[in-house]
């Protein structure tokens, strides 16, 4: 995300069009809140838009919610509606650029709102599992295969085994299935996931890599730098002339320097 994402949302709103927006908290997420008693639970609702789920969960005694969108139109809406909201939960940051520990993140349709390429969501995976704490939890209302994924318009959807796919590598996956409680326009449509924050597997001393594969490694620093960026970092052929994680990985799996650069770049990125 950037100023070219930020311009398209924010043009959304100026347009009123915003046909994901329901003007309430949806029902699977209500269902959701009223089994959780912990209220000192730090949350995050990313891609927030008017944060009709923030609003609820405040008016309910959670102290610690916070909301993000790259907008700053529903986040001025939001803080109208709810002036008792404290301000420094507010963020409006690109969701790549936010830094912070949560125990809980609140996902309505932000997934979809993504251009569908692969990488972006590869990224969205690794970012969403590094904000959360170990065993936090992320929890979705998501678009399954909308008729707008061939449209110019987000929100675009994913079937359940993509979902599984790119969410897999970082969370197990506690619950993935259609959604009972969706409002009538969106039955059939929509999935609720409950995903858990994978625990890392302890590292052999002295081997931070240890149990991580060098497609992983490969497919997050692209997801992270992007090709040109990377072939910066990391100055091979592979990176810099018709890249791909095929291609690159077949020269570093058969040149050792390369793969021994790539790897500490790795490790220094994500502080391992």
């Amino acid at each position: 995300m950037g100023k070219n994402d930020q311009e398209y949302w924010t043009q959304r709103y100026k347009d009123g069009d915003t046909g994901w927006d329901v003007g309430e908290a949806t029902g699977p997420l209500i269902a959701y809140f009223e089994q959780v008693t912990q209220k000192n639970l730090k949350i995050l609702i990313p891609g927030a838009g008017n944060a009709y789920e923030a609003e609820y969960l405040h008016s309910k005694g959670f102290k610690n919610v916070h909301i993000l969108d790259i907008s700053e139109i529903p986040l001025s809406n939001f803080k109208k509606r709810n002036p008792s909201f404290p301000e420094q939960h507010i963020h409006q940051q690109d969701f790549f650029k936010h830094k912070g520990t949560y125990d809980l993140i609140i996902e309505q349709t932000f997934f979809c709102s993504f251009e569908p390429d692969p990488m972006t969501r590869v990224k969205y995976a690794t970012k969403m599992a590094s904000l959360l704490v170990p065993k936090g939890k992320l929890v979705a209302v998501l678009f399954e295969n909308t008729a707008t994924q061939d449209s110019e318009l987000r929100p675009y959807g994913a079937s359940e085994t993509e979902y599984r796919k790119y969410l897999s590598p970082h969370f197990e996956i506690l619950t993935l299935e259609p959604s009972y409680n969706s409002i009538p326009s969106r039955q059939g449509s929509e999935l609720f996931g409950i995903f858990q924050k994978k625990i890392k597997p302890k590292t052999q001393p002295n081997n931070p890599l240890h149990g991580i594969t060098l497609k992983t490694i490969v497919t997050e620093l692209v997801a992270h730098y992007g090709w040109e960026a990377l072939g910066e970092q990391v100055r091979i052929n592979s990176f810099v002339v018709n890249p791909s994680i095929n291609s690159s990985l077949k020269f570093l799996r058969k040149t050792d320097w390369a793969r021994k650069e790539v790897e500490q770049l790795y490790v220094r990125t994500f502080k391992m």
